[in-house]
């Protein structure tokens, strides 16, 4: 009994420890950008101003005081948003600089909540195709599904579906749009990729 009882110890302390240390990594499936935007409850276009400091009762968050530029996705709520939060003390938390940046979260009262795993992009480091995307493209594809490919081929098992091929480095400035058709293709900038061949790879 008392083996038992000793070995269930020891297991517990094993799942114990584990799990803190699965809890202290913050891992984010890789996503597309279209995606991120599409499965985003809001997604703005902000400069950054200025650091503020923490914010009392909110699990240590801290936040950032923004010039709201553009509502790319959301409700007419968010342009009462003056605040970026995030939390630099957990695993998933970010640290920002000043600048302009597309970011993604959910929003409450007047701030944005943002982790790692949401967007979080420096508006001067994407090409001129990715801003357009943000600003106009993406939105006209949110019928349509983005699934994630590791390994070629990477063939859509439906209509109503993109892959997207992780090695491929052009396609970060992909947008899927439905077709004349009715079918989900990859636009790059406006021409339609030949996804025939991403599926004979």
């Amino acid at each position: 009994m008392m083996g038992v009882t000793l070995l269930g110890v020891v297991l517990i302390f094993l799942s114990v420890g584990l799990n803190i240390q699965t809890a202290e990594s913050c891992r984010c499936f890789p996503q597309h950008p279209q995606h991120q935007f599409c499965t985003s409850e809001m997604v703005i276009l902000a400069d950054i101003t200025a650091k503020g400091g923490s914010v009392k009762d909110k699990n240590q968050l801290f936040r950032y005081k923004i010039k709201l530029i553009k509502v790319l996705k959301g409700s007419n709520n968010a342009k009462r948003i003056q605040y970026v939060y995030t939390n630099p003390q957990s695993s998933c938390g970010i640290t920002l600089d000043q600048g302009r940046y597309v970011l993604s979260g959910y929003q409450f009262k007047y701030g944005i909540e943002v982790g790692m795993c949401d967007l979080v992009k420096r508006w001067d480091l994407l090409s001129l195709t990715e801003q357009e995307n943000f600003k106009q493209t993406y939105k006209m594809g949110c019928d349509c599904t983005i699934s994630t490919c590791f390994e070629s081929p990477c063939c859509p098992q439906s209509k109503n579906e993109c892959l997207w091929e992780t090695n491929s480095p052009d396609s970060l400035e992909y947008a899927c749009l439905r077709d004349s058709d009715g079918i989900c293709s990859w636009y790059w900038p406006s021409s339609k990729v030949d996804e025939d061949a991403m599926c004979k790879a």
